[in-house]
C-alpha cells in the first residue's frame, strides 16, 4: 500500500484529494493525460460518495487506500454510507436527451476513464469500490535506447547454446543498488525479451526496489568482476515471510554451483532478517521451476488452478492450452513453537499430512466454544491480468456468511477465471464456519503457513473454468498427491 486516507463527507475535500491522486499517478508511471483522466474518475467517486452516500450527515469518514505495481494503479474506497445497487442505476442517453435524467452517467464516466471498475457489497461492512488503470510501459528497447528493429531481430534470432565454461573461483555478494544495471544486463543475456518480469529490463526500476528495500538479492561476480548469476527474494508485506522470485544464472557458468552458493547466501540473510520461511510460485506447464525449489529442500503446500497466463520461457514456446495452474512450495527457515490449530473436518487429514512434510509441530484440537465478532473482517485483493482474486478472513462475525455471499456475488459479476479464499485455521471458529462455506462451491487448494499475518491459513479456491488435470505438470510426490485430492474434488463440482 502506498498510502491510506481517512476523509471527511466535506465537499471541500475533493479537490485536494483529486490533487493528490494526480501527482500519485504520475509518479507511479501514467502519462499526464492517463493521470488526468484517473483523477477525474476518481473525482467522480469520491463526489458521489460525499454527496449521496451520507446524505443526512456531513461529519462521517470514509478510507481511501491506493495501490501501485509494475503494471497498474489502484485505488480503493471503503465506506458505511446508504446502501444502492449500481446495476439500477445504468445510463440511458434516451432519458439524458428527453428528460434531463443523467442517472448513471457517473459510473459510465469512472469506466471510460478507467481500465476496471469493480463495486463489491459487503454486507454490514459496507461497500467497496476499486477502480484501476494500467500503466502503458513505454517499449524496454526505447528505455534501453535501442532500436525496434533491433529488438524484432533478437526475438526472431535463435540463440544457440553456449558452451559450458568451468570457473576457477567466484564471489557472491548482497546486492547494491550499483548492481542494477547488471542485473539488468544479465537477464537480458539469459532470456533476451521472454523473461516474464518486465521491471528486470529496468535498471531504475531495479534500483528503487534495492533502495526501498522492498526486496533483498544477491549477485555472483567472477574474478574479473563481471556478473554471472543473480537471485532475489521479496518480503511479503504483512507477514514475516519472503517469495523467491527472481533467480538466473548465464548459461555459459551453469553446474559450477552458482545457484547453490546464491540460495544458501540468501537463506543466511533471511536468517539475519529473522524470516520464518520461503515460498515460490512454480508454473505447472513444466517441472523446471518446481525442480530448482525441491532442489533446495522446498515442500509443495497447495496448488492453485487456473491463476495465471500463460507464460513462455526460453525453450518452452509451445502454446499452452489453458490458463497456468500454480504450485506452491515452501521452505521453513526459522521454526516457531509448537501451534494450536483448528481443522474442518473435510481437510484434517491433507492438512496434517502437510505440516508434516514441513516438520512443523502443530496439535490439532476439536473447539469448544468461541465468540464471533458484531462484525467480520474480511479483505480482497483483486489479480486483474489473471482474472482472479483473492478473499482474506482476518476475522469471523455474526454477519460473516451474509458479507461472504455478497461479496462472491459481487465479483462473479467480473466473470472470473478463479476465485481464492483464505480461512485462518488458528482461529477456533474456522471448522463450523466451513460447514456454510461449503455450500458456494469451494475446493482445496492447500495450505499457507505464516501467510498473513504470521498466521497459518487454508486456502480454498472456485474454478470457473474448465482444466485437464493431465496437463498440469507436479514434480514431489507429495505434490501429486494435492494435485490427486484437487482433481476428485473439481470433477465433482465442475
Amino acid at each position: 500500500m502506498d498510502a491510506k486516507l481517512q476523509v471527511f463527507t466535506d465537499e471541500l475535500m475533493i479537490s485536494p484529494i483529486c490533487d493528490f491522486t494526480y501527482r500519485w499517478a504520475l509518479n507511479c508511471g501514467l502519462s499526464e493525460s492517463g493521470a488526468l483522466r484517473f483523477s477525474v474518475a476518481m473525482s467522480e467517486l469520491v463526489t458521489n460518495i460525499i454527496l449521496f452516500a451520507f446524505p443526512h450527515d456531513r461529519k462521517k469518514k470514509f478510507e481511501i487506500e491506493f495501490y501501485h505495481t509494475f503494471s497498474n494503479v489502484e485505488i480503493v474506497i471503503r465506506e458505511l454510507g446508504e446502501p444502492f445497487d449500481p446495476d439500477r442505476h445504468i445510463y440511458n442517453i434516451e432519458k439524458a436527451l428527453a428528460k434531463d435524467d443523467f442517472d448513471g452517467a457517473g459510473f459510465l464516466l469512472m469506466r471510460s476513464f478507467s481500465d476496471e471498475f469493480t463495486f463489491i457489497n459487503r454486507g454490514r461492512e459496507g461497500k467497496e469500490f476499486r477502480v484501476s488503470k494500467n500503466i502503458q510501459i513505454h517499449d524496454i528497447d526505447e528505455l534501453l535506447q535501442q532500436s525496434l528493429e533491433q529488438r524484432e531481430a533478437e526475438i526472431e534470432h535463435t540463440i544457440e547454446p553456449s558452451p559450458q565454461k568451468k570457473l576457477d573461483g567466484f564471489t557472491v555478494h548482497r546486492i547494491k543498488a550499483t548492481d542494477a544495471e547488471d542485473i539488468s544486463k544479465l537477464i537480458y543475456r539469459t532470456y533476451r525479451y521472454t523473461y516474464n518480469k518486465e521491471d528486470m529490463y529496468l535498471p531504475k526500476k531495479i534500483e528503487e526496489a534495492v533502495l526501498s528495500k522492498d526486496k533483498f538479492g544477491v549477485i555472483a561476480r567472477k574474478k574479473d568482476g563481471k556478473a554471472i548469476g543473480y537471485f532475489a527474494i521479496t518480503p511479503k508485506y504483512n507477514s514475516n515471510i519472503a517469495e523467491v522470485g527472481e533467480a538466473v544464472v548465464s548459461p555459459s557458468y551453469r553446474r559450477n554451483g552458482v545457484m547453490s552458493k546464491m540460495m544458501n547466501h540468501l537463506i543466511e540473510i533471511a536468517n539475519s532478517k529473522q524470516i520464518t520461511a520461503l515460498f515460490g510460485q512454480a508454473v505447472t506447464t513444466h517441472p523446471v521451476s518446481q525442480k530448482v525449489n525441491h532442489k533446495f529442500g522446498f515442500k509443495t503446500t497447495a496448488l492453485q488452478l487456473a491463476s495465471s497466463l500463460n507464460v513462455k520461457f526460453m525453450g518452452f514456446n509451445e502454446e499452452y492450452p489453458q490458463f497456468v495452474s500454480i504450485a506452491f512450495d515452501f521452505l521453513p527457515i526459522n521454526q516457531p513453537p509448537k501451534k494450536s490449530i483448528y481443522l474442518p473436518k473435510k481437510y484434517k487429514d491433507i492438512l496434517l499430512e502437510t505440516y508434516d512434510e514441513l516438520e512443523m509441530k502443530v496439535e490439532a484440537i476439536e473447539p469448544d466454544s468461541y465468540h464471533l465478532a458484531d462484525f467480520s473482517e474480511i479483505d480482497v485483493k483483486i489479480n486483474y491480468s489473471s482474472s482472479s482474486s483473492l478473499i482474506i478472513v482476518n476475522k469471523y462475525g455474526k454477519d460473516f456468511f451474509t458479507v461472504l455471499s455478497e461479496m462472491v456475488e459481487s465479483l462473479e459479476l467480473k466473470n472470473p477465471k478463479t476465485l481464492f479464499l483464505d480461512l485462518p485455521i488458528q482461529n477456533k471458529a474456522t471448522p463450523e464456519q466451513f460447514s456454510n462455506i461449503s455450500s458456494l462451491g469451494f475446493i482445496y487448494c492447500g495450505l499457507f503457513p505464516h501467510f498473513h499475518k504470521n498466521s497459518d491459513f487454508l486456502r480454498l479456491q472456485k474454478v470457473y473454468t474448465k482444466l485437464d488435470f493431465e496437463i498440469i505438470d507436479i514434480l514431489s510426490d507429495f505434490g501429486k498427491k494435492i494435485k490427486m485430492f484437487i482433481s476428485d474434488e473439481y470433477y465433482k463440482h465442475i
